[in-house]
């Protein structure tokens, strides 16, 4: 299984058992939602296989209306709900925190979502999430 893939403006990888997801600054574009969602889910099913693992989304080099626009079609996807455990978000201000949070953008009441400035806090969280699974299975 390839770990390391480009993908519209992101990349993907597998790490630790987390399967992390990185945007550049000036690569993403108002038109995301239409253009890549299709292509973000095979991305990451081909990384995973045929295992469940958490997406860490780094979403800090995007401008806030940019973050608002990747985490919708991400955090929402009912694809993903079958190839991933949880999913996270690392966001650069406490702005685009909050106004996720306070208007319910991020709510999935299957795969849960969580949103952090720290990306450590992300990493621990997606490993705890990766730990209790698999204690389970």
């Amino acid at each position: 299984m390839e770990n390391n893939k480009k993908c519209n403006k992101a990349k993907f990888w597998l790490d630790q058992d987390i399967l992390f997801c990185k945007f550049k600054k000036g690569q993403c574009t108002k038109k995301f939602r239409e253009e890549f969602s299709e292509d973000y889910v095979k991305t990451i099913s081909s990384l995973s296989g045929d295992s469940y693992f958490p997406l860490l989304v780094d979403l800090r080099a995007l401008k806030a209306k940019q973050a608002f626009a990747v985490i919708q079609v991400i955090a929402n996807n009912s694809e993903l709900r079958s190839v991933i455990l949880c999913k996270s978000f690392v966001v650069r201000s406490l702005y685009i925190r909050f106004v996720l949070l306070a208007l319910g953008g991020i709510y999935d009441p299957i795969i849960p979502n969580k949103i952090y400035k720290n990306y450590n806090k992300a990493i621990s969280y997606s490993l705890e999430t990766n730990q209790f699974f698999n204690a389970l299975s």
